[in-house]
């Protein structure tokens, strides 16, 4: 083949690993989340490339060289950005339009969000050790001061569920809501939650199979107990525990910040023994194990009103038992 030829049928050819019907634009994320776009122009004219920011006219690159055959302008046109905010959040460097980065101290209870934006009164946070409580606005009023402070001590707000008799599914707790059998508890009271506390029946002869969840109407979770006496490696239902006392529904546990830790529930006594009937102990301190949560305190500022839900899980398959009743107290501001 002629040389001539040769550069002809090489200008002809779409770029190494290029697609036939690519356009050439590539998009990417810049530092500021917005799209940034930088075109190039190349002219092949045989022997010699030039780079122009000139596409709408011919392209001139000095003399011809003689014998040189001058092959189509080909243009590429890329886009490029780089990482969002959601990128670069957390690495601890302010960037983009991030309000403040402490790095893994960042936390939605702190003085800068997961989201890498200042916590303010308002936004619905409760930033510990600052807020009471934040209902996500600054009206006066409703339970929470526009500095994010109770304005009164509230008032118990009860909800009580008796004669139940729901059974408790064995042996299907996996660390799921749909493993367990739960009910509904519809809080009709305005206002921000300063305290929570609950009242438990059961029928159950090896209170360490159980485990307890409570969901408020935002959502979270609290694990009030959590198969006690066994020392789990997940929120699984998979490990086993060794305890063997009752719980009787005629004595129902309590549950409230302060208690006794729920992880020792029934240690001192044995089987064919019931908790709080035998052995006098009958207010308990949640206590989550492996599962979500850490206290009542979860629930703290967050609005009232709404649907709670109760669950009740069995992990073993030896046992069974109901649930009798459930009495939820949430003191409203």
């Amino acid at each position: 083949m002629h040389v001539r030829s040769f550069v002809a049928f090489l200008s002809l050819l779409p770029a190494c690993g290029g697609d036939p019907a690519d356009t050439g634009l590539t998009v990417g994320m810049s530092a500021s989340g917005a799209t940034s776009a930088s075109t190039s122009t190349s002219t092949s004219t045989g022997e010699e490339t030039t780079a122009s920011d000139e596409t709408d006219g011919p392209t001139t690159t000095g003399a011809p060289t003689t014998g040189a055959t001058t092959g189509p302008t080909s243009e590429v046109t890329s886009t490029s950005t780089g990482p969002g905010p959601s990128d670069m959040c957390g690495n601890g460097i302010v960037e983009g339009e991030e309000e403040c980065d402490l790095g893994a101290a960042n936390a939605d209870d702190a003085a800068c969000t997961a989201g890498c934006e200042l916590a303010a009164c308002g936004d619905g946070l409760v930033r510990d050790d600052v807020e009471q409580c934040d209902d996500g606005n600054l009206a006066p009023g409703d339970g929470c001061d526009p500095a994010c402070q109770f304005e009164s001590q509230g008032e118990d707000t009860e909800v009580v569920l008796e004669d139940l008799a729901l059974t408790i599914p064995s042996d299907l707790y996996d660390g799921s809501q749909s493993s367990m059998v739960c009910v509904d508890l519809a809080i009709a009271e305005v206002g921000v939650v300063h305290d929570v506390r609950m009242k438990i029946g059961a029928d159950h002869p090896h209170v360490g199979d159980l485990v307890f969840k409570l969901w408020s109407p935002k959502g979270t979770v609290l694990t009030l107990l959590s198969l006690p006496g066994g020392a789990e490696a997940a929120d699984d239902g998979m490990s086993d525990s060794t305890e063997n006392s009752d719980i009787d529904p005629v004595w129902p546990v309590a549950f409230r910040d302060g208690g006794t830790d729920a992880e020792l529930m029934g240690h001192t006594i044995g089987i064919d023994q019931a908790v709080c009937r035998d052995d006098g102990v009958c207010e308990y301190a949640p206590s989550p194990g492996a599962g979500p949560g850490e206290d009542f305190g979860d629930f703290v500022g967050e609005p009232s009103e709404g649907t709670w839900r109760f669950c009740a899980g069995d992990s073993a398959f030896a046992d069974k038992g109901t649930l009798e009743s459930v009495t939820l107290t949430v003191v409203v501001g």
